[in-house]
């Protein structure tokens, strides 16, 4: 039983206790005051009428005629003068109606003593006098106070009841916030909550809050020291990108990808003379002329951030660096992206001669050819003295060629509800699926296309909600038998920036129809941008409907671990990326061992995406991941 609920009975006892106690002794005292009373009217009248008779003619008339005068001035059950050796002389009347109920007569009875007295003639005794007052008025009269008195402590036990409601409430306001403390606490949220007034509850808060700013500092403190490892060991000391290794598991996740209708842009950049400005400037100084070149580039891309996924910066060894464009077909962008209006120089030194290329890929291509064919067009631009050179467009059938076909054709899908979803398991260490991810799938101009074929235009025109409401809305409808295993519904940050998209996601969780088929809700990595409020309310709403909250392409921005833990997420999903080097790098290994250790710490579940082979499983239990996704992966289940 709740603190609440004990207070809530503590103070209807209370008040039911002080209510009862104060009638009762109001009765009893009510009561004995009106015995007394009647006793002593009956003791006075006896002795004022016995020295009334000692005072007459003792002739049987008179004395009757005194008697009936006493008896009809007053209210008199009975009086009687009984004289030694005559008839007695006996008035009694009909007892009078009473409004006091037969329980209540029953329960406070009138029996008083007859007043007695004696009659003298002299100094003879004539006779013994008794006299018996009515009780049926003091009867009702009791009766009528019982009630007044039950009516006035009804109103003071309703007084003390809103009272002890009111006082309770106020307990109860800062004792909910402990409890919500303690709960997160035992969730492992370390929160920080505000210090009630009431002593014992502050020091309890204060306590637990300490507790939370320790724990959160160790977060923060191993968060710190995991992204400076990964700055370490997978960026370039001088610029802060990424390095040559971990760019080509960015390139290597990206041709193992699953989608293998996704198109994403490679683009190379070669500085050159670097060796002549290191002799003449220095290194200091190059070093910072690199990083902020490598700023300029940064800033360049996110000007044009709609019309890709994501995009990655590296550098592959002294003068080249290399830019991958993820969900990015339109390569004739490449020059307004990269070169238009762009001053690149270093310490006022211009560098005339940059040189750049870029080509498309596909998934399931090869890393050696990717890299070959932008080497080769690099190499033609150094050639030829071109700042540019982009790699001819393939004949392949594309049949949307500008943005208005592309909505026309997206838009008319999903009104048709021309989608289905492929599944495609998370395992657990025994092999079994712990859930299934839905793969989304449209059917554009008669054929089902993959994610990677559309999803860059959705976000390009602006309809990432409207498919993943899509999606959400097909999922909710399929049979609860479709899969045994929880499934999976990836969900955009553009549909969690629109109110109206999140609330009718929301809504068609709440009202889906078979309970027995499971949900999960995975949001990317960018979603924890949003601001606080709106994205814990929606988690939270998610929650209450028995369904988890994941966070999924974390290893990037290791400094919001902590908000991770804050909203109550459920599970993290790793970067793809990870994968490629987990199995033969033993730094990445070290590192990954650091995430899992610090994830598990404040319960979170980690699953590591993107796994390649059986020995890159092994890997990743061995590293402590709890799931494990991608193409290498083997079922039991």
């Amino acid at each position: 039983m709740s603190l609440v609920k004990q207070l809530w009975l503590a103070t209807s006892f209370l008040v039911v206790t002080a209510f009862t106690a104060s009638l009762a002794a109001s009765l009893i005292s009510a009561y004995g005051y009106y015995q007394e009373q009647l006793a002593l009217k009956n003791i006075d009248n006896a002795n004022s009428l016995a020295i009334t008779l000692s005072h007459t003619e003792k002739e049987r008339a008179l004395l009757r005629s005194f008697l009936d005068a006493q008896f009809a001035t007053g209210h008199y059950q009975r009086i009687s003068l009984n004289i030694p050796n005559e008839q007695p002389l006996d008035l009694q009347g009909e007892p009078s109606e009473t409004n006091a109920p037969a329980w209540f007569r029953a329960f406070f009875p009138m029996d008083i003593p007859a007043g007695q007295a004696t009659v003298s003639d002299g100094w003879v005794n004539f006779g013994a006098l008794s006299v018996e007052s009515e009780t049926s008025y003091a009867q009702t009269s009791l009766w009528v106070t019982t009630k007044r008195l039950f009516v006035w402590l009804c109103l003071v036990a309703l007084f003390a009841g809103f009272a002890g409601s009111w006082m309770i409430r106020r307990i109860s306001d800062p004792l909910k916030g402990v409890v919500r403390q303690a709960e997160a606490i035992g969730e492992r949220r370390f929160i920080v909550s505000k210090e009630p007034k009431t002593t014992e509850f502050r020091r309890v808060v204060r306590a637990m809050n300490k507790l939370s700013k320790r724990v959160e500092s160790i977060l923060e403190g191993d968060a710190r020291a995991l992204s400076e490892m990964r700055e370490k060991t997978l960026h370039d000391p001088v610029t802060g990108i990424a390095n040559r290794e971990f760019f080509i598991s960015r390139l290597d996740a990206l041709v193992a990808d699953e989608d293998t209708a996704a198109q994403h842009t490679l683009a190379l950049v070669r500085l050159p003379n670097l060796t002549a400005l290191n002799a003449k400037l220095g290194h200091e100084t190059v070093s910072a002329g690199l990083r902020e070149f490598c700023e300029q580039v940064s800033e360049r891309l996110k000007r044009h951030q709609h019309h890709y996924s994501d995009a990655f910066l590296g550098r592959l060894n002294g003068s080249d660096f290399g830019i991958l464009l993820t969900g990015f077909h339109d390569i004739g962008l490449i020059s307004e992206m990269l070169t238009q209006d762009v001053q690149i120089s270093i310490c006022d030194e211009p560098m005339q001669e940059l040189r750049l290329s870029a080509c498309t890929f596909r998934p399931g291509s090869s890393r050696a050819e990717v890299m070959m064919k932008a080497d080769h067009l690099l190499a033609q631009a150094e050639q030829a003295k071109e700042t540019l050179v982009i790699a001819e467009s393939s004949a392949e059938n594309i049949p949307f060629r500008n943005a208005t076909e592309w909505r026309d054709a997206i838009s008319l899908a999903i009104h048709n509800k021309e989608l289905k979803a492929e599944f495609h398991p998370l395992i657990g260490r025994d092999g079994t699926p712990l859930h299934q991810e839905a793969k989304i799938r449209l059917k554009l101009n008669g054929d089902w296309q993959t994610a990677g074929y559309f999803l860059p235009w959705s976000r390009r025109l602006s309809l990432l909600p409207s498919v993943d409401t899509a999606m959400v809305t097909h999922l909710i409808a399929l049979s609860a038998q479709t899969t045994a295993e929880p499934v999976v519904i990836h969900i955009s940050t553009d549909s969690l920036l629109e109110e109206e998209t999140s609330a009718r996601i929301l809504q068609l969780i709440e009202s889906r129809q078979a309970p027995a088929q499971s949900f999960r809700l995975e949001l990317p990595e960018s979603a924890l941008g949003i601001d606080d409020l709106r994205l814990s309310s929606f988690i939270g709403r998610v929650q209450q409907q028995g369904s988890e909250v994941g966070i999924s392409g974390i290893g990037h921005n290791l400094e919001r671990i902590v908000r991770i833990h804050e909203l109550g997420l459920n599970y993290i999903k790793t970067d793809p990326v990870y994968a490629q080097r987990l199995e033969s790098d033993r730094t990445t290994q070290q590192y990954l061992q650091r995430l899992t250790a610090l994830a598990h710490s404040i319960g979170l579940q980690v699953y590591l995406a993107g796994a390649t082979s059986p020995l890159c499983v092994q890997a990743a239990w061995e590293a402590g991941f709890d799931g494990v996704t991608g193409p290498g992966i083997t079922t039991t289940g």
